[in-house]
């Protein structure tokens, strides 16, 4: 059975390899590689050199990590959780490169595929640890491993019942049966023994759908440290980009396919506590752009509306300045909420996934066919806030800003706040 499995190193070896620096390909080449952060590649020496005032910074943090999880930092292995923390973090370093050091998905593959290794290598630590699953799953949707993206969720939802956990390895113990976390954590300790880059999640196959009748009890099931998105908005990516893909000429099979996407898309927009024009906010030219707060309302937590996480997001980017108390009154005893590791990263997250809906052929006349069957069947999507400025506007006021700082002037001038409700 474990020879079977399947090796995420040698999936990722067929990954094409471009030169971070001149964007070559690689491919029929001799690609060289950091020896230092062992992530990136380059085509000469010239390259790497011509790219290492840009590298050098992530280079060092990933080295650094590296050996931390090497143990050579005592601390970590008294630890477990800054082990964790850890390992998250270079994850997320190597993330992080990937996007800062190209420009298209594609290219960066191969950087993203060691990252999201380092993901995965979390999730078999603790598939319940905030941010490895929602990063592996959103990870594998971006990349287009739709077949483990598909397993991987189908696995959390409905994980070996109790006979086939005992089929494989696990001693019963007093009590019974084990919920259905509790499963999954027996699975993993199981499969504990195999390499950390195997899949034991299940086989790869795209064509792994759900009934319609399961999106309804997808929320039902998922943990609360889990964003209630934290499936659907890579299942909305992977579906549509497969109906964009397919030539299917069966009208029944068609509709099927598409209202699989629209129901996807209506749990996403009509989250639990809040509204987001997700759909509209797809294409290019949209005037809705969503913020930390709004995505992290996404993609992390239903309820950031009302509660500290959603709050300290506000104050990171500077939307709430903190009053200073009157005399007399009581002083709260509730500490700020601090944003996690996992909700500092739900932005690149997006703008990831924005990236694969403006580069995928074909998937943005997905999202529109989505809206129009959506609203003929009478369910509104949401729309843009009227007041946002339009792609042209908003580039043109990035362009006046930065105009005025490269002239040693501030980025507004002062005529700006008059008369202003800020």
């Amino acid at each position: 059975m474990r020879s079977e499995l399947l090796s995420l190193q040698d999936l990722f070896s067929e990954t094409i390899k471009y030169c971070v620096n001149c964007r070559q390909d690689l491919s029929e080449c001799t690609a060289l590689r950091c020896s230092r952060c062992k992530v990136v590649h380059y085509c000469s020496r010239e390259c790497q050199k011509s790219n290492f005032s840009l590298h050098k910074s992530y280079c060092k943090k990933i080295s650094a990590l590296r050996l931390q999880l090497l143990n050579d930092d005592p601390t970590l292995a008294e630890n477990e959780d800054k082990t964790k923390a850890c390992q998250y973090e270079l994850a997320y370093a190597i993330l992080t490169l990937g996007y800062h050091s190209t420009d298209t998905i594609e290219r960066g593959k191969s950087i993203y595929d060691h990252s999201l290794l380092e993901y995965h290598k979390l999730l078999r630590q603790d598939p319940f640890w905030v941010g490895a699953c929602e990063s592996v799953v959103l990870l594998l949707a971006i990349l287009g491993y739709d077949g483990l993206c598909l397993s991987l969720i189908s696995f959390m939802l409905s994980p070996p019942s109790m006979e086939v956990l005992e089929a494989i390895g696990m001693t019963r113990s007093e009590g019974g049966s084990l919920g259905r976390e509790a499963r999954i954590r027996e699975f993993t300790n199981i499969c504990s023994a195999n390499p950390d880059d195997i899949w034991i999640y299940g086989p790869n196959d795209s064509n792994n759908s759900f009934d319609l009748s399961a999106y309804e009890k997808i929320r039902s099931v998922i943990p609360k440290q889990w964003g209630a998105n934290v499936f659907q908005v890579p299942l909305m990516l992977v579906k549509m980009r497969q109906y964009a893909r397919a030539s299917i000429s069966s009208s029944p099979v068609r509709t099927l396919k598409m209202m699989e996407i629209v129901e996807i898309c209506r749990q996403v927009e009509y989250s639990a506590d809040f509204l987001l024009p997700v759909l509209r906010s797809l294409f290019p030219d949209s005037r809705q752009r969503l913020g930390a707060a709004e995505v992290c309302g996404l993609l992390a937590n239903t309820s950031y509306q009302t509660d500290k996480s959603y709050l300290a997001v506000r104050r990171m980017r500077g939307e709430i300045i903190e009053e200073e108390e009157e005399d007399g009154e009581e002083e709260d005893d509730d500490k700020p909420h601090e944003i996690n590791a996992w909700e500092n990263s739900c932005s690149l997250f997006w703008m990831m996934l924005k990236d694969c809906y403006a580069f995928t052929p074909g998937i943005l006349d997905v999202v529109e066919e989505t809206i129009e069957e959506m609203t003929k069947r009478g369910i509104n999507v949401i729309a843009e806030d009227p007041e946002s400025p339009t792609a042209d506007e908003y580039m043109n006021f990035v362009s006046y800003m930065a105009e005025r700082q490269r002239n040693g002037l501030s980025a507004l001038p002062p005529e700006f706040f008059k008369d202003q409700n800020h």
